[in-house]
């Protein structure tokens, strides 16, 4: 991607950012000292692979040149339609959002979200010694999330991927 304009150049950096951040989460996780801390990077590792996807949808629209404030595969794919263009790149993107790691990626985020209801609630009124309500939520059963092996490991797919849809746009 050479001879990248300044604007393009910040798209990339911004995508490499998020997987930068992605990884240093998974090493937090991995040296947490607790339950509560583990779940919280897992988190956070996961919120910047969503990121890193949306930078690299930014980077996408910006290479082909639309102005789309916030791009998403659907608006992209509308616009390049309109002109009659396809995108490679979008098209693995979505066949990955449906079916790959990448739909994974997003499940894990929904989820982190919208956390799934205990199977056995755990009620407390403040004030009636049910302690520190921040606490009882995180301390929860968190088996839906992943561990952070995993998400190193999307990390990784989607940086496999990144590169390889970077070099196929340096070729046009």
């Amino acid at each position: 991607m050479a001879g990248k304009t300044r604007v393009a150049q910040y798209q990339a950096d911004r995508t490499n950012q998020k997987l930068y951040f992605c990884r240093l989460a998974c090493k937090a996780a991995e040296e947490a000292s607790n339950k509560q801390l583990y779940q919280g990077q897992c988190e956070t590792a996961i919120f910047h692979l969503q990121g890193a996807l949306l930078a690299f949808l930014q980077e996408l629209s910006h290479y082909y040149g639309l102005a789309i404030a916030e791009p998403t595969v659907a608006s992209i794919k509308a616009t390049l339609a309109q002109s009659t263009q396809v995108s490679p790149e979008l098209q693995r993107l979505e066949q990955l959002l449906d079916s790959g790691f990448l739909a994974e990626v997003m499940r894990a985020y929904n989820r982190c979200q919208y956390a799934p209801k205990p199977d056995t609630p755990e009620v407390t009124v403040a004030g009636q010694g049910g302690g520190d309500l921040i606490v009882n939520v995180v301390t929860l059963s968190n088996q839906w999330l992943p561990d952070d092996a995993t998400i190193r490991e999307w990390r990784q797919q989607f940086l496999t991927l990144i590169e390889q849809l970077r070099a196929g746009m340096a070729e046009y």
